[in-house]
């Protein structure tokens, strides 16, 4: 194999595929780059047999090949190479590369012990890269840490996408809060599709491939990877093999609500923030009580307190207190830029968080027992 090739792409390229790969694999096999070139396109890939990811970019080819070289290697090397071309040339033994005035000799390894990538699923459709990353990346704070997202709550510990048409829905849950965002996508097929990931591994993916359009491929009624793809890098994950629960039935009816009051979302997460400050524990609650056209934010249990008075437009609320968990609710209220309508019904029973003028994002917070 011989190829020349611009040093950013190659730098660009095998620190995106080697990003995935694990440190210490029980396969050292795993550890390896796949270099395969052919005619002007080279396609860098990684696989720790879990996710996989492809960067492909434009090269003079002068000779096809493959590689299968050290990640780590590549990457580092890659990224320290003077700009300008560099050359690379490989054989069953080493891979040399070169650029002006340095050359870097690196060991091959064994291509045939190498397994074999697995291949991506259709696209269903395509969606704004940047939109999805932070739509998922928000969602994957709300879903189940891993070490607690086990047998009947696996499915906590993912991020939930499903399409119907043109309804694009990212979702996540802890089984005490929700998240749910709707964005606009363009589907390729007429036919509905869900994917779950986890959350970690999901949000690491969608901030690879932002900047421009995605494409999602979903996995197949017998399962297998989902694919996320730019025009330059594709990713396959492995999908939670467990159904994902119907949320629908958690959210609140607003009408059945005891009453419900409009806050500015910046300025009661303050306050949330602030009276978790003298919470002795994570974990401990914070209070909102309502009187007089306004809320009181408190924190504190039995030694320092604090407490903040926060402006809000109230329905019905004058005397009602509830408490919740400060990091959770203020999880909920971190995409919500302008006011925020809160519903409630009882101090034991969760609220429907909504912006008062984004019809795409709602969310659900279980507030905390007050003993």
């Amino acid at each position: 194999m011989k190829l020349r090739i611009d040093q950013k792409l190659l730098a660009d390229a095998a620190r995106a595929a080697h990003r995935r790969l694990p440190n210490n694999p029980i396969n050292p096999i795993l550890a390896g780059l796949l270099i395969e070139a052919t005619g002007e396109q080279v396609t860098i890939s990684g696989f720790d047999l879990e996710t996989s990811t492809r960067a492909v970019l434009h090269a003079d080819t002068l000779e096809t090949g493959e590689a299968l070289v050290s990640g780590r290697l590549l990457a580092d090397v890659a990224a320290n190479l003077p700009a300008g071309p560099v050359d690379v040339v490989a054989d069953e033994r080493e891979v040399t590369v070169t650029a002006p005035g340095t050359v870097f000799t690196l060991p091959s390894m064994t291509r045939g012990d190498y397994p074999a990538l697995p291949t991506p699923p259709g696209a269903a459709g395509s969606i704004d890269g940047d939109l999805f990353a932070e739509r998922v990346g928000h969602a994957a704070t709300v879903a189940m840490a891993p070490k607690e997202a086990v047998g009947s709550r696996l499915h906590f510990g993912g991020v939930h996408v499903s399409t119907d048409g043109a309804v694009f829905t990212v979702e996540a849950s802890d089984g005490y809060r929700i998240a749910r965002h709707v964005i606009g996508w363009q589907p390729d097929t007429a036919e509905a599709g869900e994917l779950l990931i986890p959350a970690a591994d999901f949000a690491t993916t969608v901030k690879q491939t932002a900047g421009g359009r995605v494409h999602l491929g979903f996995p197949g009624a017998g399962g297998g990877p989902a694919s996320i793809a730019s025009d330059t890098l594709t990713v396959t994950s492995r999908t939670i093999a467990s159904e994902y629960a119907d949320l629908d039935a958690h959210f609140p009816n607003p009408e059945a609500a005891a009453g419900s009051a409009v806050f500015d979302a910046e300025e009661l997460t303050a306050a949330v923030k602030r009276a978790a400050l003298v919470n002795d524990a994570e974990g401990k609650s914070i209070q909102i009580g309502f009187g007089d056209g306004h809320a009181t934010v408190r924190g504190g249990h039995g030694g320092p307190t604090g407490s903040s008075r926060v402006d809000c437009e109230t329905d019905s609320l004058d005397g009602f207190s509830i408490a919740y968990n400060p990091h959770y609710l203020a999880s909920l209220l971190a995409p919500i830029g302008g006011q925020v309508r809160m519903w409630f019904t009882t101090p034991t029973k969760p609220a429907l968080i909504e912006p008062v003028d984004d019809p795409t994002y709602r969310a659900v917070c279980m507030p905390v027992r007050l003993k």
